[in-house]
C-alpha cells in the first residue's frame, strides 16, 4: 500500500499544521468533502460525472458512497455534498 499524507483540521498543538484554502465562493457552487474511502476507490471522472448531476446533495452523496463500495472500498466512506445556494436560510446575506 503507497504511503498517503493525511490532512487534517483538528486542532493540534504538535507543530503540525492544516493545508488550508480560502475559497470565494458562489451560488450554484458544489463542494465535496471526501476521505480517502471515496477518493483511492472511485475514479475522479465518475466524480466528477456525480457533482455535476442535477441530484440533490444527499442524492449525490449516497450514490458517490454506493460507487466507492461497488468499486472495492474497504474502507470507512465518508462524503459530504454541498451546494451554495443564492443567501441563507434565514434570509440574511
Amino acid at each position: 500500500m503507497p504511503e498517503k499524507l493525511a490532512r487534517f483540521l483538528d486542532g493540534r498543538t504538535d507543530g503540525r499544521s492544516p493545508d488550508l484554502t480560502v475559497l470565494q465562493l458562489r451560488p450554484g457552487d458544489r463542494l465535496l468533502l471526501c476521505s480517502d474511502g471515496l477518493s483511492s476507490y472511485v475514479p475522479p471522472g465518475l466524480i466528477r460525472s456525480a457533482l455535476n448531476s442535477a441530484d440533490s446533495p444527499p442524492h449525490v452523496a449516497d450514490a458517490l458512497i454506493a460507487a466507492a463500495i461497488d468499486h472495492g472500498g474497504h474502507d470507512n466512506v465518508t462524503v459530504m455534498v454541498i451546494d451554495i445556494a443564492d443567501q441563507a436560510l434565514d434570509g440574511r446575506r
